[in-house]
């Protein structure tokens, strides 16, 4: 369906004054302690513009937060920020890479080790720079959230806010669909699963890195 999913922040941060934007991960939804060596995020809707993501300079950081889905702090998002803040990525976005019917857009940074025993994971994503390309580019979201319906026995394991000249908010959706591609932590066993599809709905995906390579099995 055309125009479906969110354009922010990767889409079209421009449009709405975007300055931040932040997603919280429950822990519960990894499978242990991870390295999380880049990220993923999914295009499987029709876009407007051949699929081109924002121009400018955007930063990506990690943090634990005791913030839970849906329950960010809507007033300023250093509220949210927890300990162990670290800068995953800063630059301008790759291009997408075409992927069966749709494009992923595919981020590498520096390895941030994430233990779900300390804590949810918070990504910071902040954005500075010019026009946005015309006609936005949206990327897959959830079918529910926080507060939007979800099919019974679904868990909501994600949620997203932003923040901006032309205001802030969220809480409500589960934010974008997200692959973390990750190495083991020396000293926590192999999860029994290389890939995880959470809820039936492609919400967090986990892609084991091995031999340098990614494993989607």
């Amino acid at each position: 369906m055309l125009g479906t999913g969110n354009c922010d922040p990767f889409g079209c941060p421009g449009f709405f004054g975007l300055g931040t934007y932040q997603q919280v991960y429950l822990s519960s939804a990894f499978p242990g302690a991870i390295d999380i060596e880049g990220l993923t995020f999914y295009e499987g809707q029709v876009t407007h513009n051949g699929g081109l993501p924002a121009t400018g300079t955007y930063t990506l950081s990690f943090s634990y937060t005791s913030f839970d889905p849906g329950e960010l702090n809507l007033a300023s998002p250093s509220n949210n920020i927890g300990a162990d803040n670290e800068t995953f990525f800063t630059g301008s976005l790759p291009v997408l890479t075409p992927e069966g019917s749709g494009a992923w857009l595919v981020i590498s940074g520096t390895p941030f080790v994430y233990n779900p025993a300390d804590g949810n994971l918070l990504l910071t994503v902040t954005y500075s720079g010019s026009a946005n390309p015309y006609n936005p580019l949206y990327l897959n979201t959830p079918q529910c959230g926080p507060e939007t319906y979800c099919p019974s026995g679904t868990p909501v394991v994600s949620g997203s806010a932003y923040f901006g000249t032309a205001g802030n908010g969220g809480n409500y959706d589960g934010g974008l669909t997200t692959g973390f591609d990750y190495a083991p932590v020396v000293g926590t066993p192999e999860p029994a699963s290389l890939i995880l599809t959470l809820a039936g709905l492609g919400l967090v995906a986990f892609f084991y890195r091995r031999r340098s390579s990614r494993n989607t099995q």
